[in-house]
């Protein structure tokens, strides 16, 4: 099941990736309903990916601030 979302998110990447990459003409121009759709779709897609990841670097923080509180607690103890 989650396979099948990561191939969508994946899909809505590359649908919306050549949008974006062949608006870049210079000009200031109003964004139609697919161009604000697309966006919409990518910024989901993207925070879709990146909540994980998130997630990951911040149980890692916890991780080595308690390895760096219990290395602390056995220095004070006297242990090295």
């Amino acid at each position: 099941m989650k396979t099948k979302k990561w191939i969508a998110a994946l899909g809505a990447l590359l649908l919306v990736a050549p949008l974006l990459l062949g608006g870049c003409s210079g000009e200031k121009e109003e964004k139609g309903m697919v161009e604000q759709a697309s966006d919409k779709v990518a910024k989901k897609a993207a925070d879709y990916i990146n909540k994980p990841l998130d997630k990951a670097k911040e149980s890692q923080a916890m991780q080595n601030a308690q390895s760096q509180q219990m290395e602390d607690t056995v220095q004070e103890a006297g242990g090295e």
